[in-house]
């Protein structure tokens, strides 16, 4: 079975899983957030530089009245166990139990915090805070106003199907917690998952998008790859834009620089075409 295969496998049974809700669209004030990554405060902590970014971003968010989702990956349970993370961000622990107490925080758990799958690991160490949280692999939200049914929200953090993050998790897991996290504080070299890597980051976007294009009234909301990309503009779109830009400053101010950009970008252009004809890789759930 092909990758993508595996990717639309794994978000269908995903989704006919996911825990339900139903919203009035006059009360969908949400902010949304994923891959915090919070480790223990040390060079291999891709959060610690955001947090005060985010505590103001959360007090803001919670004086305006908006619940907060945590799209998974918020912790970083590869690298660090559940006490050294857990104890190393009350501050932002402590905030977000604001949102909790007010009925206004809900979460998700992705592939690097997949501890909370377990409800039990839930209780245990996050209960003493937060009494009965709930962490989901995926939510789906019915959106609606008297009268008519608008359309459904599926969130989910997005690393179902993949190879290492989900059927070979055990491994990665032993890797990444044992060899790559010193290598990573060492030497600053990125891992190649759909976080780190443009060409895996490509196919991945693609098969999620391919799977949520023909779901009826549904729109998809994940994370994982570390990169927005679901826009009213193709891949292919953006791309061919640029181009057209560099055209124009070329006309106006010929130069190697301009050219050399057009080259990498009119490779970058026939490899989403490729992929776009199915020459690159099949998108195609029903077929081997």
């Amino acid at each position: 079975m092909t990758r993508v295969k595996h990717i639309f496998k794994s978000l269908t049974k995903a989704h006919k899983k996911a825990q339900v809700m139903e919203k009035d669209i006059s009360e969908m004030k949400w902010v949304i957030f994923s891959d915090h990554h919070r480790g223990v405060r040390d060079g291999a902590d891709d959060f610690l530089a955001c947090e005060p970014t985010y505590l103001r971003a959360m007090q803001y968010y919670y004086q305006k009245g908006y619940s907060l989702l945590l799209l998974g990956d918020v912790e970083e349970f590869w690298e660090n166990t559940f006490r050294r993370v857990l104890s190393s961000y009350k501050e932002v622990m402590d905030l977000e139990k604001k949102f909790f107490d007010d009925g206004r925080l809900f979460r998700i758990w992705g592939n690097h915090d997949d501890n909370w799958r377990f409800q039990g690991a839930v209780s245990k160490h996050l209960g003493w805070l937060f009494p009965n949280l709930k962490a989901y692999e995926s939510l789906r939200i019915k959106i609606k106003k008297p009268g008519q049914d608008l359309g459904e929200l599926f969130f989910v953090h997005g690393h179902q199907g993949t190879l290492a993050s989900e059927r070979w998790a055990v491994v990665s897991k032993f890797f990444v917690r044992y060899f790559w996290r010193t290598y990573q504080r060492i030497f600053k070299q990125p891992l190649s998952t759909p976080s780190k890597s443009i060409k895996l980051r490509s196919e991945h976007d693609h098969a999620m998008y391919d799977w949520a294009s023909p779901q009826p009234g549904v729109i998809l909301v994940c994370g994982h790859t570390h990169q927005p990309v679901f826009m009213s503009l193709t891949h292919a779109d953006i791309i061919s834009y640029e181009i057209e830009k560099l055209n124009f400053h070329q006309a106006k101010n010929p130069s190697e620089g301009y050219a050399s950009k057009q080259a990498k970008l009119q490779s970058r252009l026939k490899e989403e075409e490729n992929i776009n004809n199915g020459t690159h890789h099949n998108t195609d759930p029903k077929r081997t």
